[in-house]
């Protein structure tokens, strides 16, 4: 659950100047109905993430085309559904893989930055060492994935 509205939430995964501070930058484009825009990627080498909106229902649907460097597309889907307490549950799927991409990668991946949305929405520091937080989630997952 994240301590915010839909619409706060939408906006944070949505707006260039909010992306920042919990995931990273918007290289090129803005996210809308029917576009396409890049993402900085968590490396040091200068890779990038794709996206091509497929569904844009704001404040409750977002579904993307995810093509990572050196990775073959993906398709990243969000749901926000409003709490009785004012807040947002954010169901994230991301399905379909190539053989390239590692689903432990993506799920301590998608954990440790869903930390840090919910921290920017809370108004409190996200996670200091991004990579730190990453590499104690991957035994973590990879425990899950080998049950």
């Amino acid at each position: 659950m994240l301590p915010a509205t839909p619409d706060e939430v939408w906006r944070a995964w949505t707006e260039p100047d909010r992306l920042p501070h919990w995931f990273g930058p918007v290289l090129k484009g803005i996210p809308g109905p029917d576009v396409e825009y890049v993402l900085e990627g968590r490396g040091a080498h200068g890779d990038t993430i794709v996206c091509r909106v497929l569904t844009w229902e704001p404040s409750t649907r977002l579904r993307v085309t995810w093509r990572y460097t050196g990775e073959t597309e993906s398709e990243l889907r969000l749901d926000l559904t409003p709490t009785d307490d004012g807040g947002t549950r954010l169901l994230l799927e991301h399905v379909g893989f190539g053989p390239e991409a590692d689903p432990v990668d993506y799920a301590a991946g998608w954990h440790m930055y869903t930390d840090n949305l919910e921290a920017h929405l809370a108004g409190t520091p996200g996670v200091a060492d991004s990579d730190a937080r990453w590499m104690e989630l991957m035994p973590v997952y990879a425990a899950a994935s080998a049950d």
